[in-house]
């Protein structure tokens, strides 16, 4: 999603989870460093973040991915394309930041909406972006439902598999990496078992 904010506007609810998780991973660092004023700043801006992530980031059933430079989301309910995809919300989960009952209902609707269990797939996102005027970037180059443009990404579903673990869906976690086990060793989907 390399044009989501060419502008400098456009902004990655994703990338905001991990943003967190890094700065709450690297403050006990400083602090070990005796960089007191530097854990603190991290500290402050991981508060802020998270709840600017909450108040921003929450479509009423799961987290957006993002928003354009424009300041449209994607990964809405709204949206005719992308209106769900499932990195934001494990991250919402293995940052430990989103509020546990938004956490449990995201990760309900990665469940509902993105993975296939008779197919044995875990989709990215979904619908494909195909014919909004919006651009994402690369992601749309590929053919709708291929790789990262609404096909499974294995690494994301790796991720969806550690959230759920997470949350203590140990058995939902063990069905889905044993699919993703699968899939791989039968040859793989397009672009998924790396």
């Amino acid at each position: 999603m390399n044009r989501v904010g060419e502008q400098g506007h456009g902004e990655s609810v994703w990338l905001g989870w991990l943003l967190h998780t890094t700065l709450a991973a690297f403050a006990p660092l400083a602090d070990a460093r005796l960089e007191v004023a530097r854990a603190t700043i991290w500290r402050a801006h991981a508060t802020m973040l998270q709840a600017s992530l909450e108040r921003e980031a929450w479509d009423g059933d799961w987290y957006r991915r993002g928003y354009f430079d424009d300041g449209t989301p994607f990964g809405s309910a709204m949206g005719a394309e992308c209106r769900i995809d499932s990195i934001a919300q494990s991250w919402a989960v293995i940052s430990g930041a989103a509020a546990p009952e938004r956490a449990a209902r995201a990760m309900a609707a990665v469940e509902r909406e993105l993975i296939r269990p008779q197919d044995k797939l875990a989709l990215l996102f979904t619908p494909p972006f195909d014919k909004t005027p919006l651009d994402p970037g690369y992601i749309k180059g590929y053919p709708p439902g291929i790789r990262e443009n609404g096909g499974q990404y294995t690494h994301a579903a790796l991720w969806s598999v550690m959230a759920l673990a997470e949350l203590g869906e140990g058995d939902k976690a063990g069905g889905l990496i044993q699919s993703l086990i699968l899939i791989c060793a039968r040859g793989g989907v397009s672009g998924g078992c790396r």
